[in-house]
């Protein structure tokens, strides 16, 4: 019979079984989903993720940095501007256990082309942004399961999942997700009894100085901060005292060096600043010179490391200069008008 339990069963059995997202099947602690209250699940987790990101580099290889950058400006912002807070930052002690070492990220290499569509087609990959978004959405599971268990919990596992998750969100340019855990990591999780490294100390109070400059352009946040972590752990960058130093200056030309030597998390960190500093450039030759040379401008206003063009300029900032051979033409000198009064004609 057509309705026979034996037939359903078979008209049942056609149907492809639902593809389910394991790292999508779990849900938020605090809605409720206990799945990742238990310290084995929350491992399990981990592993998924950190396997899903090296498939993501994997897929995306010397296009990494397009991918890491194709989230939509609107996920990438933060919504509230995050105010400066005081941040508590303990001193190591000289003898420090050993804790397990986080996955390493690689940071992006120089950018390349646009993500090709033929290959993500050919290979069946999600869209970088709908990955970029899964993963971030996924430590943040985590991390409210981590907080939700801080009792229970070993602190070296939660320092782990926290630096991995800010290393990549910066990558990611998602400050929501860095931002709050760097608080986290350094205020909470790094404590006399559970040390961070002295050079993981270093890096992710770097991480949160920049941003105070950079992103959220509060030098005196940044400023304090710097002060306080020298004062408690001997806190010391070079890297971090150029750029302080150059936009404190307004000094573009040190900015742009200053980045030349940055590794990948610190680059994207100060790329916040990037657009502010070209404009504040281009702003001061244009009221200082009539013209330059294109090079001068192309590489000393906007650096020499994005590969622009004087036609990329010149559209991404709306400059109405004029281009005349290797010059540019930013204003032309006014013509002198000879004001000396004519004496009247005498009549004979």
């Amino acid at each position: 019979m057509a309705g026979s339990p034996q037939s359903a069963r078979s008209a049942g059995s056609r149907l492809k079984p639902v593809s389910i997202d394991p790292l999508e099947s779990v849900g938020f602690a605090s809605k409720g989903d206990k799945k990742l209250l238990d310290h084995k699940a929350q491992e399990d987790y981990y592993n998924k993720i950190v396997q899903r990101y090296m498939q993501f580099c994997s897929h995306y290889g010397k296009e990494l940095a397009s991918a890491f950058a194709s989230l939509p400006a609107s996920a990438s912002a933060d919504a509230t501007r995050n105010p400066p807070a005081s941040l508590p930052i303990r001193s190591a002690p000289p003898a420090r256990r050993s804790t397990p070492s986080s996955a390493a990220i690689r940071p992006p290499e120089s950018p390349q082309s646009t993500l090709s569509r033929a290959k993500q087609i050919e290979q069946r990959v999600p869209p970088p942004s709908t990955e970029l978004s899964t993963l971030l959405l996924s430590l943040r599971k985590l991390r409210e399961a981590l907080l939700a268990t801080a009792s229970t919990t070993p602190v070296s596992f939660s320092q782990q999942v926290h630096i991995f998750s800010i290393r990549f969100s910066i990558l990611a340019q998602h400050p929501p997700s860095y931002f709050p855990s760097l608080h986290y990591l350094l205020d909470k999780l790094h404590s006399p009894s559970d040390p961070l490294a002295a050079a993981e100390l270093t890096e992710f109070t770097s991480y949160l100085i920049l941003d105070y400059a950079c992103r959220q352009n509060d030098l005196v946040a940044a400023f304090a901060l710097r002060a306080r972590a020298r004062a408690r752990h001997g806190f010391h960058s070079e890297l971090v005292d150029r750029v302080l130093s150059a936009l404190v200056h307004d000094d573009w030309i040190a900015f742009w060096q200053a980045r030349k030597g940055l590794d990948g998390y610190m680059r994207a960190v100060t790329g916040w600043a990037v657009d502010r500093v070209r404009r504040h450039a281009l702003k001061a030759v244009g009221s200082a010179y009539l013209s330059v040379d294109v090079k001068w401008v192309v590489k000393g206003c906007a650096g020499d490391t994005e590969g622009w063009t004087w036609e990329k300029l010149a559209e991404k900032e709306g400059l109405g200069w004029e281009k005349e051979g290797d010059k540019i033409i930013i204003r032309r000198p006014k013509s002198k008008v000879n004001t000396r009064k004519l004496e009247p004609i005498k009549e004979a």
